[in-house]
């Protein structure tokens, strides 16, 4: 696959252009608010109508064949290659059966904006992917499952609420170690997420002991393809897709997977000649002993907020979460040490405290609001509030860039 190999070996040209968001800077409250609602309307006009699972959902043609046998014989013979080396090359009767034919066509016709976007946006994630796939044994063509599943997107939401760049649903992803809670969801990590992915499809093939189902097991989850398996009696995956036990989009994930595939390692030959790859991830970690507005970090990382929240998906808030053994954070790379100089000479003041408030008999959200010296809309977006509404022991998370006022 060449456009794979190219963009293992080295980066593409472009740089990415980073926008700094707008931050309200005035002394009002309400001129602050007025601020806040028009970000937040700035935003999401900015944000692409198409669903980053456009690919995963689409229906497909109903027949159905002997693709999967052949494709299970491909994915075997590159499981037989040494750790690092297990690359899918697709047989002839593979690339020229009709279903794969089918997807490939739509993928390049009526998806093919949508495509576009998601190998633009590959370019940045596949070597990383591609890395730890070959490290945990996998082929590294499986990151093409990440493309129909989410086209890449960390930010990708499935109607199942499945989240992030693998589309974990929130059991899965607690149970291969991703933390889920108010301030990060690392299903959102593209790093983490992808080691995630790789533990899951390994358990899949042990659980199973075929590909195919592995992989409609991830689509569909195992329970549900355990299921089909005992009330059709069969676990040949092709005689269950058959049946109607499996959803239509799960009997056909594995047509699609073939057709994204084909379509990355050569889009020109099916018709996107001209894709401008982002540039492969690169970052440095540092680990910060409390919590840091991004605003800050920004400002002492010589960067933008935006180029921050890039790097650091899984973050909830505009601020980093509370933790006693300190918070490892990506900055861009070539930045560490100038963010260590500078956040070592910052003073104890200007470092955020995190407190809870526990909501009192007679308490508003405008009178806790005042107190601490903040917004209301702040304290709304911190604790994820719909509405002023807040009632008696509720706790509510403040952040304080200074000392706590006394009552």
């Amino acid at each position: 696959m060449a456009v794979l190999r190219s963009i293992l070996s080295k980066h593409a040209e472009k740089e990415d252009i980073f926008v700094l968001f707008p931050v309200a800077q005035v002394e009002k409250q309400e001129a602050g608010q007025l601020e806040e609602k028009k970000e937040r309307r700035e935003i999401a006009d900015k944000t692409p109508q198409e669903q980053p699972t456009a690919l995963q959902e689409i229906p497909g043609p109903e027949a159905d064949d002997r693709l999967l046998g052949l494709w299970q014989k491909d994915i075997d013979q590159a499981m037989q290659q040494p750790p690092g080396r297990r690359k899918i090359h697709f047989s002839i009767p593979v690339v020229e059966n009709d279903r794969v034919r089918y997807f490939v066509d739509y993928f390049s016709g009526k998806k093919g904006g949508f495509f576009k976007i998601a190998l633009a946006r590959s370019g940045r994630y596949i070597p990383m992917m591609a890395t730890i796939l070959q490290g945990e044994g996998l082929p590294e063509d499986l990151v093409y499952l990440s493309l129909i599943e989410s086209g890449f997107s960390p930010q990708a939401i499935s109607k199942a609420k499945a989240v992030g760049p693998w589309q974990f649903i929130r059991s899965t992803g607690l149970r291969y170690g991703l933390k889920i809670n108010g301030w990060v969801d690392e299903r959102r990590d593209p790093v983490k997420s992808t080691r995630a992915a790789a533990a899951y499809l390994k358990d899949l093939h042990l659980q199973f002991g075929e590909w195919f189902l592995a992989a409609a097991a991830y689509n569909a989850g195992e329970g549900k393809v355990g299921k089909a398996i005992n009330r059709s009696r069969t676990d040949d995956f092709w005689r269950l897709s058959q049946m109607t036990y499996l959803k239509k989009e799960t009997r056909n994930y594995i047509p699609k997977f073939i057709a994204a595939a084909l379509i990355a390692s050569m889009p020109e030959k099916y018709g996107f000649g001209d894709i401008a790859y982002e540039s492969p991830i690169e970052y440095d970690e540092v680990t910060i002993e409390r919590p840091m507005r991004l605003e800050q970090i920004a400002k002492l990382a010589r960067t933008t907020v935006k180029a921050i929240k890039e790097l650091n998906p899984a973050l909830l808030r505009n601020i980093t979460p509370p933790n006693k053994d300190g918070f490892p954070l990506r900055l861009p790379a070539g930045s560490r040490n100038a963010f260590a100089q500078d956040y070592g000479l910052l003073p104890e003041s200007a470092k955020p405290k995190v407190i809870t408030h526990k909501v009192k008999k007679g308490e508003t959200l405008l009178a806790i609001a005042k107190h601490y010296g903040q917004r209301v809309t702040q304290l709304m977006d911190l604790n994820g509030l719909r509405s002023r509404q807040v009632r008696v022991g509720q706790d509510l998370i403040v952040i304080l860039d200074g000392a706590l006022k006394k009552r």
